[in-house]
């Protein structure tokens, strides 16, 4: 695509709103979630899933404190507009240019109502959540009122829902900390807590910019990213000159078009998962290796078994967040309504064999050979994922590498009116978002913390995992689409990761 840093400045139009263009990486999420429209559903449309905790005072009731809370939540989503109008902001197509572009409104009219939902059906958030929820085309907050019987404690939901290509998982989080401290200021306020006016011009200043401008990417690839580019381009074509059996993962035949994304999760306990990361540390490894090391491996363990041993090849990438590489103040939560990400360059290939159907199926203790093959494929994934994260000029590359994912979309602006099919090689993704700690607080104010939680909306035959830890308990978790994949099929799925990390390491068996 052409690049023109000057489009990517924040600009007035005249007709009541501000617009600037959009980079590679919000170019392939608007495009994915275009080319998947007619399905009704929003290709990769994020949820974020937060548990919320007030305690009722001594003298006060459940309701009137519930009141109280639902009252600065949506203070604090007003003032969270003010901070990060972006999340106000949708991709649209410029009829003058037939490009798109990153639009935000200047009017609020209605946005508070149509944005700011409270939701009450006798479910929990999670439960609500992959309940087919719907797409808004506006980032939205949905606040859940789980059932309770206790009078003692105030619960809340919080299940965020937004496009794609305005903010990313880390972002998600990021915003969740920020709006939980607003809401917890306003809850402590009360009836003297103002939000501040979204007519008032220093919001624009807050407007967030394109991963380009962010992370300073020059405009033009240097000779250097230009020889990486032929190079991976190389790589590529050698791989498809040389076909090897893929580690594919299994589905259920027959549908066409997606159905409802849900989610599994499996949580461990901050005992199992202390005991965890200290077998990880003493390999010199991270939870994030060790678990994208047991995809490869069950994905292996699902291939049909012949007469003879054979080789497979499991085929990944790798998803950096890249806002330890962007520039002031787009590095941290100030700029959290942005997508900040890449993915590597190089192919992540793990070579592995598929034994015999002669030979003894695992019991799931690993016997020597598992563990050292285990291991091995532990150490690539470290040297793997360390390349990457040392690679100084990723961040320059990062944009080209994503501009090769953009798909193309009918002339003119129309809507596709098909659906792309399943894929012929699904397979199964890690996003790790690491110590959650790190990002959203335990306790703002009197408001106590859980459950967090982000995803992207599955409308894939293949399995997108999630790994996060958060209050010392790490969480395994797994999106998928029920036209496709079921709930026993991918918790075992899930399950068989957890096992295989559990029986190579040597932990909580």
């Amino acid at each position: 695509m052409d690049v023109n840093y000057k489009g990517f400045e924040w600009r007035d139009t005249a007709r009541g709103s501000w617009v600037r263009d959009v980079d590679e990486l919000e170019t392939m999420y608007t495009a994915l979630a275009k080319l998947y429209s007619a399905s009704g559903r929003g290709f990769f449309h994020m949820t974020g899933h937060l548990s919320l905790r007030v305690g009722v005072p001594e003298g006060q009731s459940a309701a009137s404190v519930g009141d109280k809370l639902d009252k600065a939540l949506s203070q604090a989503w007003l003032a969270l507009r003010f901070r990060h109008p972006t999340i106000a902001s949708q991709v649209t197509l410029d009829p003058l240019t037939n490009k798109f572009v990153k639009e935000y409104a200047l009017s609020s009219e209605g946005w508070l109502e149509k944005t700011f939902v409270r939701v009450s059906t006798g479910q929990t958030g999670a439960e609500w959540a992959i309940d087919d929820p719907p797409v808004p085309p506006l980032p939205t907050l949905n606040v859940v009122t789980p059932p309770s019987s206790d009078e003692g404690v105030v619960l809340r939901d919080l299940v965020f829902r937004s496009p794609h290509d305005i903010v990313d998982g880390v972002g998600a989080l990021m915003l969740f900390d920020n709006y939980v401290r607003l809401a917890a200021e306003a809850f402590e306020l009360g009836d003297a807590y103002e939000s501040p006016s979204l007519q008032d011009p220093r919001l624009l200043e807050n407007l967030s910019p394109p991963y380009r401008v962010a992370a300073a990417v020059p405009p033009e690839p240097s000779d250097f990213i230009k020889q990486r580019l032929e190079s991976l381009a190389e790589a590529d074509k050698l791989a498809a000159s040389t076909p090897a059996e893929m580690a594919l993962l299994p589905y259920k035949k027959g549908a066409l078009a997606p159905g409802v994304h849900k989610r599994i999760e499996i949580k461990l306990s901050p005992e199992e998962t202390s005991e965890l990361s200290a077998a990880c540390k003493a390999l010199g490894a991270t939870v994030t290796h060790v678990f994208h090391a047991a995809i490869a491996l069950a994905l292996r363990d699902l291939q049909p078994r012949t007469d003879s041993p054979r080789p497979v090849q499991y085929v990944g990438y790798l998803l950096r967040n890249e806002r330890g590489r962007c520039v002031p103040p787009y590095h941290d939560h100030r700029h959290a309504a942005g997508v900040y990400h890449s993915i590597s360059g190089d192919k992540l290939v793990v070579k592995m064999n598929v034994p015999s159907h002669t030979d003894v199926a695992s019991t799931g203790i690993a016997g020597e050979e598992e563990k050292e093959e285990f291991l091995r494929i532990v150490a690539q994934m470290r040297d793997f994922y360390t390349t990457v994260r040392d690679d100084e000029q990723h961040y320059a590359l990062a944009p080209h590498l994503i501009a090769k994912g953009i798909p193309e979309l009918p002339a003119g602006g129309e809507q596709p009116t098909t659906i792309p099919p399943p894929s012929d090689t699904p397979s199964a993704t890690i996003s790790s978002m690491g110590r959650i700690d790190g990002v959203i607080a335990h306790q703002h104010g009197s408001i106590e913390i859980y459950n967090p939680w982000v995803t992207g909306e599955e409308l894939r035959n293949s399995l997108g995992l999630f790994l996060g830890t958060f209050r010392g308990e790490l969480a395994l978790s797994a999106a998928y689409n029920d036209a496709w994949h079921g709930y026993d099929e991918t918790f075992g799925f899930v399950r068989s990761c957890l096992d295989i990390v559990r029986s190579g390491l040597g932990v909580g068996v």
